[in-house]
């Protein structure tokens, strides 16, 4: 919820004082109703009663949340019938997926209530570890980030084929010295998500905040301090009684990455492109041009791959799409079914829309650049 609802596409982000919100002009739910859990438990305000559930992986993730998602519809149950949709971003690859086949398996057994599953959209997703990864150094290398030398020394040295976490088997040290050079390289003072963006000083905001002063440092029209104006604010008593949140009274503070999770440290590993095959009816996946963590050269790739594999043919060809006369980001379709497209962080609403609408994106403008 504090990533996506208050600093990526929610209505409202903090403001810079980290005491209040301002409204967000271009928030998602301008197109759709939007629900934002922070899953699984023991992340943000979400918590168990039994201790065991923190040790939890992506199996148990995708369970917990179909029953959190029946339980939320016997509750609201005015929303059963409505067309669902699933969104998510990075690790998301992982989750949304997996969840989307919770839903449908249990949709096949079901002979009473189905959800109306319509969609999953995914944003700079991890779907394949050894590719992804490879993506992260050839990122750094095409935005001029490491040098020719160090680049060439990657793609030479490192196999990144059965690329695992914790313990990759099949890395030199060769291999190992050159990756340690280029995160060197990079370096700390650079937003890994947007590389284009100036960073924040935590020591420098937090006091500002502290002194009830503005803590907003604009970068190219995004304040780059609002995860910690939105940290600040979360932790506020009248912020979480207002939102009904932390009403067990944890004894820690809401943070964006939990402390008390022991997440599996092999489910990163799984490849994610045989639950997609299952869902390539209702696939679209999208990527910021700037993210650096999960980029867009590998996800494009995977999908093109999958989209051979499932003897899928180009229905639309890879080009440009526009949003008012301008450039919204690079698109491509498969077999009317699956879609990869890049997009601008000023346009991600309209693709969204697009998206929830069942509408290509447009890929012609009126404007002549000529006239």
């Amino acid at each position: 919820m504090g990533g996506g609802a208050f600093t990526e596409l929610g209505p409202f982000f903090p403001s810079g004082d980290g005491r209040g919100l301002r409204r967000n002009s271009k928030s998602w739910n301008k197109a759709s109703n939007l629900l934002f859990v922070e899953s699984p438990a023991g992340v943000g305000w979400s918590y168990s009663n039994t201790t065991s559930d923190y040790t939890c992986g992506d199996a148990s993730t995708a369970r917990d949340m179909r029953v959190f998602m029946m339980k939320w519809l016997e509750k609201f149950p005015a929303f059963k019938s409505r067309a669902l949709f699933l969104t998510g971003e990075s690790y998301a690859g992982h989750y949304i997926p997996q969840l989307a086949v919770a839903l449908l398996d249990y949709n096949s057994h079901s002979t009473g209530f189905k959800f109306n599953l319509k969609g999953v959209a995914i944003g700079n997703p991890l779907l394949r570890l050894d590719r992804d990864s490879a993506a992260t150094y050839e990122f750094f290398w095409s935005h001029g980030m490491i040098s020719d030398e160090i680049g060439l020394t990657i793609t030479k040295e490192c196999d990144f084929d059965d690329y695992v976490y914790a313990s990759p088997h099949n890395v030199s040290f060769s291999c190992n010295q050159a990756l340690s050079e280029a995160n060197s390289i990079v370096g700390e003072y650079i937003n890994d998500y947007d590389v284009i963006l100036d960073v924040c000083y935590p020591a420098i905001v937090e006091q500002e905040l502290r002194l009830r002063r503005m803590a907003t440092k604009m970068s190219v029209g995004i304040d780059v301090c609002m995860t910690y104006e939105r940290s600040f604010y979360f932790n506020l008593p009248e912020v979480q009684k207002a939102l009904h949140a932390n009403r067990t009274g944890l004894n820690y503070r809401w943070t964006m990455c939990s402390g008390v999770l022991n997440y599996s440290e092999t489910d990163g590993n799984i490849d994610i492109l045989p639950c997609l095959k299952g869902l390539f009816r209702i696939a679209f996946l999208f990527g910021g041009d700037q993210d650096s963590v999960v980029p867009l050269l590998g996800s494009r790739t995977l999908i093109r791959e999958l989209a051979q594999e499932l003897k899928f043919k180009i229905t639309v060809p890879y080009g440009a799409w526009f949003h008012k006369g301008q450039v919204g980001g690079w698109a491509t379709e498969y077999g009317n079914l699956l879609t990869f497209a890049t997009v601008r962080p000023s346009r991600a609403l309209h693709l969204f829309s697009s998206f929830v609408r069942g509408r290509r994106l447009p890929n012609t403008t009126r404007p002549s650049i000529d006239d």
